[in-house]
Parts: structure tokens; sequence; C-alpha cells
């Protein structure tokens, strides 16, 4: 077997969570190759960039067309492991370029029922056989586990894993207060972070988060709420901007575009409160993001949280789409500096614990070349 390992990751060429795998697999020296679904020009330092030709074919003829690059791609490559980063879309694509080992990061959308069942249903049923093309299905929570068994993937193919936070970068006391300067927020106090981009998805409730800030403002007349946002998804953000407008809250509510791992640990250490409320979720990475930093999380009562958060401990966790339990415990934490270092501290204490990204990348490797060794034994006998 290689020491050097030449890896074909295809997934959304502008997610941060998958370049930080990347990025791992770049430091240790393996060789790289990326291919960004949807295409992207982007490219990311160290790694060899592939882009699909556009095909003018229609509907599921252009998907067939796209896929058919992909597996000729695959085919001159010869990776020695292809890494699809979402059983929907990637995953399709992976599955079909027909090299083995083939590794699914699985999150809350490819699994959850209540995401997938309303998925068209070719698409229901190209994500279930990906699922089952795959060598291995890496997922964030054991809630996803059970979810899994519904699309028929058996529980030997499955490994648990967090994405992990790089505890280096990821950090609290970091020195904001150029950065505050620069956002304007001098005279801001306090701060809520809103992290999760995807503006333009019902399921992230945040109208909610909206809702529960005026009545945060009420309280605290300077506090300011920071919204991220993927410029790419320009409706959402106008959609959400219009409600902040007809709810009077002016620049009291500010969307701003999402930033890459350089900036975000800024963002997280200029927090007092970080929200993140959404309907249903896997394992979001901007809760490890949040805890390493010491900022003080309040989020929805989903599974996974019982894998996480112990209520009042290391988080404050409110019921699903309820805006004045989400207000109130906002407001409890802004008033009292104490609870938030305490919880804080708590939380990176854990993230310490579970979710050191070297730790969880040690444990990524040593499932590609488990699964290496194995295509090798079969193969010799």
């Amino acid at each position: 077997m290689r020491n050097r390992l030449r890896i074909l990751h295809i997934g959304n060429g502008r997610a941060f969570k998958i370049k930080a795998i990347v990025d791992a697999f770049v430091q240790r020296g393996h060789e790289i190759h990326m291919l960004p679904v949807p295409p992207s020009d982007d490219g990311w330092d160290g790694v060899a960039w592939h882009r699909l030709s556009p095909s003018p074919l229609p509907g599921r003829a252009r998907v067939l067309a796209l896929m058919l690059q992909a597996r000729r791609l695959a085919q001159r490559l010869q990776p020695d492991i292809v890494h699809a980063h979402n059983a929907w879309g990637p995953g399709w694509y992976g599955a079909f370029a027909g090299c083995h080992p083939f590794v699914i990061h699985a999150y809350g959308g490819d699994l959850l029922p209540e995401q997938y069942e309303g998925r068209p249903a070719l698409q229901r049923r190209l994500t279930s056989w990906a699922c089952r093309s795959a060598d291995r299905i890496v997922v964030t929570g054991r809630h996803m586990i059970e979810a899994s068994a519904r699309l028929g993937i058996r529980r030997e193919r499955l490994t648990l894993l967090p994405r992990g936070v790089d505890l280096q970068r990821y950090r609290p006391g970091l020195d904001i207060s150029a950065f505050r300067l620069r956002l304007g927020l001098d005279a801001a106090k306090p701060v809520i972070l809103s992290p999760r981009y995807q503006v333009d998805e019902k399921l992230y409730n945040l109208e909610i988060v909206i809702e529960a800030f005026a009545d945060v403002l009420k309280q605290f007349p300077y506090a300011v709420c920071l919204q991220l946002y993927d410029p790419a998804r320009e409706s959402g953000r106008a959609r959400l901007q219009g409600i902040a407008a007809a709810r009077g809250l002016a620049g009291a509510y500010r969307l701003i575009p999402a930033v890459d791992n350089a900036a975000m640990p800024l963002f997280y250490n200029l927090a007092d409160v970080v929200v993140s409320v959404p309907s249903s979720d896997g394992f979001p990475v901007t809760v490890l993001e949040a805890s390493a930093c010491a900022a003080p999380l309040v989020v929805s009562r989903l599974p996974y949280c019982a894998e996480w958060f112990e209520n009042g401990e290391n988080g404050l966790v409110v019921p699903v789409r309820d805006p004045r339990a989400l207000s109130e415990a906002v407001i409890a934490l802004c008033a009292d500096v104490e609870r938030r270092r305490r919880l804080g501290i708590a939380g990176r204490r854990q993230v310490e614990a579970r979710a050191d990204y070297a730790r969880c990348m040690d444990e990524l490797e040593a499932v590609y070349r488990d699964l290496l060794a194995r295509t090798t034994r079969r193969e010799d006998s």
C-alpha cells in the first residue's frame, strides 16, 4: 500500500467544511484532487482542481452527461480513494465513477427523514443507490446511524466521526478590537451571532431569529445581531432584510457575507451569544467552532443535542421554532457575564476532549487505509 495517497474529493468547492478536510490531507503530503459539484473555478492551494464541461442537454440528461465526465476523470486519475461530501448530489457522481474504496460524508439533508423525504423521488433513489455503493459512510451524529438504516445501509459500513475543529485557530482570547472597529461595532453591546449562512433554506428558522432579536433589542437597545449569509443566495438575503426592515430593526440586524476559516474565529470571539436554531440538523460544525472559541450557545432541541449539550451546563437548549423561548434564553445570557463565561469554558473543554481536528483527521485517514487494506486483500485472494 502506498504511503502517499491519491485522493479524489467530490463536493461543493465553496464549502469551508470540505476545505478543512482537504487542507488536512494536503498538509499530510497526500496528492489531492478536487471535483467541485456544482462546478466552481475557485481552486485551493495544493489541490489539483478539475472542472466538468457544461452540457447543453436538458434536465436529467445533463446530469447523466456530467456524471459520465466524472467517471472518465476517475478512470484517468485512478485514485486510491474517492471521497464524496454529501450523499445527495456529489454522492451520485462518486458512485457513478465506479472506483473503490468509495467514501461518503453524509450530512443531515442526506439521511434525516424530515429532510430526505421532501426530495423528488428520483433524487431519493439516486441517494439511496449512492449510499449502498459506498464502502464507508461517515456520519457526524448517532441519530444519523438510525436514519441510515431506513436506506438499507448496514451498520458495519458506518463510521461515527465529528468533523473536528482546529483548536489552534478556533480558540478564545483573540484580539478583536480592530475587527470590532472595522465592522463598526465599537458601540454595540451585546453582539448576537447567527452563523447559519443558508439564508434561503426555511429549516434554519432565521425568521425566528429575527423575531426573537426584536425582543432582545427591547431589553438591550444597543444590541446588534450579525447574520452570516452565502452571497450566492441573494434571494434569501433579500427576504431576511425585508423581514428585519418590516420589524423596524434598521441597522441593528446586519447581514454579512460568510467568511473562511481564517476570519470565522474572530466572529465567534466577538459574539456575546451564538444562536443556531434549525428544525433539523446532523451535527453542525458551527456548534463545534463556537464551543471551541468559548462562545456561549443557544441551540434548538434536536436529536444531536443529546450527544453534546447538557442544558445549562455547556449551552442553553430551546424548543424548535419558539421565538419567545429563544429571546428569553438570549436575554438571560446577555444579562449574566459570569454565566456566559462558565458555559463557554465548558464548551471549550468538551471540544478539546471530543472533537480535536487533528485527532479526527487521524481517524479519517485510518478509515482510508483500512478500506485500502481490505481492497488489496480481496484483490490478492
